[in-house]
């Protein structure tokens, strides 16, 4: 058999250098799509704790919105109130961190105290800053939620606006 020419390796099989590169081939894969689910696994989590965070600040703002006026307000603080201004609690195996701060406000528009005209009742409304923070939570932004508190009839008492 004149021209033909035997091979000397076999065309059954694989090689090493094949298996290796079609091992890295399925790793990149594999790495790739784990790395893709424990990001949506993280971006769900985190999603949860700001719902809840959300659900949270919106139960201190209508308790905040049901209390009489006068009792709108951090306990031994200023103004004074039934409001504590820190507290801790736990809801869905998280920890959060409740901050509550209140301000009185002066409205301009009925004039300011020592002003012209003078405000009588300088406390028109009552500017409330609920913070949720987490405490035990990784990547997590503070949940802010502000609301105004304000009385009925304030100003006619004072004969203002």
């Amino acid at each position: 058999m004149a021209g033909e020419s035997k091979t000397i390796f076999s065309k059954k099989g694989m090689g090493l250098v094949e298996a290796i590169v079609g091992v890295a081939v399925f790793l990149l894969i594999v790495v790739g799509v784990y790395q893709s689910y424990s990001k949506i696994i993280e971006v769900v989590r985190l999603s949860r704790l700001r719902a809840t965070a959300s659900t949270i600040a919106n139960e201190k703002i209508e308790l905040m919105r049901n209390l009489p006026f006068q009792d709108v307000g951090i306990a031994g603080g200023f103004p004074a109130g039934k409001i504590p201004a820190n507290e801790t609690i736990t809801r869905n195996g998280a920890q959060f961190n409740i901050i509550t701060t209140i301000r009185n406000v002066d409205d301009p528009f009925d004039g300011i105290v020592g002003g012209s005209p003078n405000d009588t009742a300088p406390a028109d409304y009552k500017l409330a800053e609920v913070k949720i923070t987490c405490l035990n939570c990784r990547q997590f932004q503070p949940f802010i939620q502000t609301t105004t508190v304000s009385p009925k009839d304030l100003e006619i008492a004072g004969g203002g606006g």
